[in-house]
């Protein structure tokens, strides 16, 4: 699992949600929920200095990364869910300061 997780996060974290398919308490379910227990839903990045971090979780240790990202072409281009989600907290975050 441990070369799932290192290649492909995205399905190990969608795994971790099913818990229909994987049996409580097994050796996937233990490492699933220590990869993912504090998992907050947001949108995971996988790759660069933040891989295996949430955007929210990224937020509260670098928020100016969040701001380079929403500014950065490859992500305002080819990855509109993430520059949408990265918007949005950035906007709440804004709201909330007011």
């Amino acid at each position: 699992l441990e070369e799932v997780y290192a290649s492909d996060p995205g399905y190990c974290r969608w795994l971790s949600n099913q818990k229909g398919l994987v049996a409580h308490g097994s050796d996937i379910a233990n490492f699933l929920a220590q990869k993912f227990g504090n998992d907050d839903g947001s949108f995971l990045m996988t790759w660069g200095k933040y891989r295996h971090k949430t955007i929210k979780q990224i937020q509260a240790i670098d928020a100016k990364y969040l701001e380079w990202l929403s500014k950065n072409e490859f992500v305002q281009t080819k990855m509109p869910k993430l520059k949408a989600e990265v918007d949005e907290l950035l906007k709440s975050e804004f709201s909330n300061k007011f």
